[in-house]
């Protein structure tokens, strides 16, 4: 396996043969559920290179995210941006959890729903008995 400084060794001489100016990347979601990366030969070839830098870049002390930046490469206006790339060793520990649905949980919708259920009748009723009134008061 290669090691840290062969890696950066590699990525620098990637880095300096392979020009910013023509990298072009978009990243499109076109639903609510996918997400496509658009890119010429160039911009994924610069991603890789980007990709590789977030890998092995000493961060600063505290911080996990990178100085690494793909803004040159994103089409303006048509692409979700990348703000930054955060590393950490456990990626798992830091996605969404999901809440637990419990028991408790169906309780306590079951109550939700029967106050919403409560609620509109006494407005129902409310509405029904001011109408009467003011049908009595005119009539």
């Amino acid at each position: 396996m290669l090691t840290r400084d062969q890696i950066q060794q590699h990525i620098e001489e990637l880095d300096s043969q392979i020009p910013k100016e023509d990298a072009e990347l978009l990243i499109w979601k076109p639903d609510e559920s996918d997400c496509e990366f658009i890119g010429n030969y160039i911009g994924y070839l610069r991603l890789g290179i980007e990709m590789l830098k977030a890998a092995v870049v000493e961060l600063e002390p505290g911080a996990v995210g990178t100085r690494i930046s793909v803004n040159y490469m994103e089409v303006t206006d048509w692409t979700l941006h990348i703000s930054r790339f955060i590393r950490r060793e456990n990626v798992r520990a830091f996605s969404p959890q999901l809440p637990v649905i419990t028991w408790k949980t169906h309780v306590a919708a079951s109550f939700e729903m029967l106050f919403g259920i409560f609620f509109g009748m006494c407005l129902l009723i409310g509405l029904w008995e001011v109408l009467a009134w003011v049908w009595h008061l005119i009539f």
